[in-house]
């Protein structure tokens, strides 16, 4: 099969600090050619993924780093859009499939198309959701699906990274640490409260944009001058390894319904435990006495964490790299694209079958090749 696989014009592919998406994406990618796919990366002309790119943007345009430069920013993005939209129709013709990371899909919904829902929903995005419930969907949590219901999912997609890149640690350093968006979904200042109660040092590290402002000042920036606190910035990925994996424990106080979590899943490849707020899909990636701990809030976390402490770091690196891996990731979507395309093959729109259309796609686009060469 021939995939465009569609991301965000925000960060490159992979991404050289943060983006858990674009990390997500990376692994995908290789994970479809090793089964002999073709995907094609539509998304920021600065990726370096070693498969055919179309930029939809000559570089990434990043996230906007404070809310007075968001306006700017989204204009930005909707002119990178419609762009976007111009590429995946003269595509048509010459793929099989679209599989979103992001890009709204409703005007190509019917052509084979599958979503993938990274982020939360919220109740301001439902509406939008709910207009586009002819478009086919992948969740990546079962507990996502709550959420919205009435959606077409194709089912249920775990992240997955390749575990080579991961060393299993079985003799951490005396240090906690988090890792991840400095925001109030993320709620890190939980964490610098539980490791100053236990005593124990902790190291942070993660990304401070548009939706850090107000939130680090108040409540990370005070802390910084403790001695059990050291805060990383945001990392590259060598750092981030050797950060979640000496650690003794990784902290996740999750305040918000989290659609998956890659920093508990990268932390596991490396034998780290993960003690976490039980909200979203904690409780699908961690086994509660094994892999981490499930708890209602880290005060109870407090007494609960000399577990994780306890744990077979060798158990928990196991488990990770056989449920949660690039491999099964791939084929498990490989399966969704094959559901999809059976299914549009057969679903009239207007009267007419995918097969029809799939042929007017085609003359129209022989038709543009002819008045390009004349």
């Amino acid at each position: 099969m021939r995939i465009a696989i569609v991301a965000a014009p925000y960060l490159p592919v992979p991404p050289k600090q943060y983006g858990g998406t674009e990390q997500v994406i990376f692994h995908l990618i290789n994970g479809l050619k090793a089964a002999g796919h073709e995907p094609i990366l539509v998304g920021a002309g600065n990726s370096t993924i070693n498969c055919e790119i179309i930029p939809t943007v000559e570089e990434a345009i990043y996230f906007a780093k404070s809310k007075k430069d968001l306006k700017v920013h989204e204009r930005l993005a909707t002119r990178i859009e419609h762009n976007t939209r111009r590429i995946l129709r003269e595509l048509l013709p010459s793929i099989d499939i679209i599989h979103s990371h992001g890009f709204d899909l409703r005007r190509f919904s019917d052509f084979p198309n599958v979503t993938t829902l990274h982020n939360t929903i919220t109740l301001q995005d439902l509406d939008y959701y709910l207009r586009r419930k002819d478009l086919y969907y992948v969740s990546i949590s079962k507990n996502q699906q709550a959420v919205c219901p009435e959606l077409r999912y194709m089912g249920v997609v775990y992240n997955g990274e390749n575990p080579d890149d991961f060393p299993l640690v079985t003799e951490p350093h005396d240090y906690l640490c988090f890792l991840g968006r400095m925001d109030r979904d993320k709620n890190p200042h939980l964490a610098i409260q539980l490791a100053i109660s236990l005593g124990m040092k902790i190291r942070l590290a993660g990304k401070i944009d548009h939706a850090s402002e107000g939130y680090f000042e108040e409540e990370i920036e005070p802390y910084l001058k403790h001695p059990l606190v050291e805060y990383l910035g945001e990392l590259g990925f060598d750092d981030k390894v050797e950060l979640i994996s000496n650690a003794k424990c990784n902290l996740h106080p999750t305040n918000f319904r989290e659609p998956f979590g890659l920093t508990v899943l990268e932390a596991a490849y490396c034998g780290t435990p993960t003690l976490a707020v039980a909200r979203g899909s904690m409780p699908e990636l961690i086994e509660p006495g094994r892999t981490g701990m499930l708890v209602e809030d880290f005060v109870e976390g407090r007494h609960l964490i000399q577990q994780c402490f306890a744990m077979n770091r060798e158990y928990i690196a196991s488990r990770s790299r056989q449920l949660f891996n690039y491999q099964t990731m791939a084929t498990q979507y490989i399966d969704v694209y094959k559901k999809v395309i059976a299914d549009v093959a057969t679903r009239p729109v207007h009267g007419r079958t995918f097969f029809n259309r799939a042929i007017d796609w085609a003359l129209n686009w022989r038709s543009t090749q002819d008045a390009s060469l004349s």
